[in-house]
């Protein structure tokens, strides 16, 4: 039986999706009586952390990005051999027969040095494919350059002279390098489970690495956190603002999104922020830029909303925005090339371009269709599929199976 798990994440605060679920699993397993310590690379760690009763190990280091040492980041991107000791160190107060190695991310500052730790003392690790660093080296098989899904298969000859970087072609032979030594650290490690949190993910990501045995592939979605007590649909039929929620950046599909509502001519606000918010601001001035907003903050612009827009161009791997705005009956438009639109109902998907959104969106002009889709994404919204309760049993069900 289950008694101990040790959570391995990049960032002791919330940076990120992942990072928001490695946390969310670290507590509700403590909350379960399990034994958890949650182990990472980057501070500070989040006052949810440090108040739930979870051991946390930090090793306060920068992440790859910004330590100031560019070549020390490239090698501690290699090989991280501080995560490594003291990774080690942490292991030898646990057993593998009841223990589980549960990783949510390492490719920004822990490197694939921990799995390595971990084989070597015989522990079972289970990762939760978050996103598609298991296979392609950066990460989203999405080519940055032309801004379109990657179709090369990685690590071919190929891919390696592809430039497809967000940064720089020197970057992408760095990435090529990290993927070639966490290649060795993780396929040979007979150990590994993997799961998955989309069927669409899934089926991605196994078109490019299909040497998975069938018994150390599983399906878990991952929670979301709602407030079910209370809740009522927001009347969108009676709205005219359009959201956009999440990082704005390429792959979020921001550029789209800007120009579909400027050429709707449709009240809009991005709640968000990243690298292109800026350059956009300027470009489209009759859009509202709020930056990142709590869950509380957020609250007065979903009761203003009559759609959330989803553009991201990338195949994401499940998307946990859009299913939180669905608790509330507002319709989400999506496009059919991510891998929310798993759960997105068929009419509310566009085919990814700037003329499909601006169509779907003149579509919904029509108050009695948005009123429709509301009342029905209210009614029909299943809270046990990304509950709590359910993620958490099916977790422990998971690392029970796999010991």
């Amino acid at each position: 039986m289950i008694e101990n798990v040790i959570v391995v994440c990049d960032y002791g605060y919330i940076e990120g999706g992942a990072a928001r679920i490695a946390h969310e699993t670290a507590v509700a397993l403590k909350g379960a009586g399990l034994n958890v310590t949650f182990f990472c690379a980057v501070g500070p760690v989040s006052g949810e952390l440090l108040f739930s009763g979870v051991n946390v190990v930090c090793l306060d280091q920068a992440d790859i990005l910004h330590e100031k040492n560019r070549l020390k980041g490239v090698f501690r991107g290699l090989n991280n051999k501080k995560a490594k000791k003291r990774f080690s160190a942490v292991l030898k107060d646990y057993k593998p027969e009841n223990t589980v190695v549960h990783v949510h991310t390492w490719t920004k500052a822990l490197s694939s040095s921990v799995f390595k730790a971990a084989k070597k003392r015989g522990f079972k690790v289970l990762i939760t494919v978050h996103d598609y660093f298991l296979v392609c080296p950066n990460g989203g098989l999405f080519n940055y350059r032309t801004r379109e899904i990657c179709k090369l298969k990685p690590m071919s000859s190929r891919c390696v002279a592809c430039n497809c970087d967000s940064r720089s072609y020197l970057q992408k032979l760095f990435r090529v390098w990290r993927q070639r030594v966490q290649n060795r650290n993780i396929r040979r490690n007979k150990n590994i489970s993997y799961a998955f949190i989309s069927e669409f993910s899934k089926r991605e990501f196994l078109k490019r690495f299909d040497k998975i045995p069938a018994d150390k592939q599983y399906f878990l979605p991952n929670m979301v956190g709602f407030e079910k007590e209370g809740r009522a649909r927001v009347e969108c039929e009676n709205n005219e603002l359009y959201l956009f929620i999440g990082g704005v950046t390429e792959v979020k599909g921001i550029r789209i999104f800007c120009e579909a509502v400027n050429r709707a001519n449709v009240p809009a606000v991005v709640i968000g922020d990243g690298i292109l918010r800026k350059e956009l601001e300027e470009k489209y001035p009759d859009i509202e830029f709020v930056g990142w907003k709590s869950k509380q903050e957020m609250t007065p612009y979903l009761l203003r909303a009559r759609c959330m827009i989803f553009s991201s161009i990338w195949y994401e791997t499940m998307g946990l925005t859009p299913l939180e705005v669905m608790l509330y009956g507002i319709p989400v438009i999506c496009s059919e090339l991510n891998a929310a639109s798993e759960y997105i109902f068929k009419e509310m998907q566009y085919d990814g371009s700037v003329d499909g959104l601006v169509n779907k969106i003149k579509e919904l002009s029509d108050d009695n269709l948005v009123k429709d889709v509301g009342e029905r994404i209210f009614k029909d919204f299943d809270f046990n599929v990304y509950s709590k309760d359910n993620y958490l049993n099916g977790l422990i069900n998971l690392y029970n199976d796999i010991i």
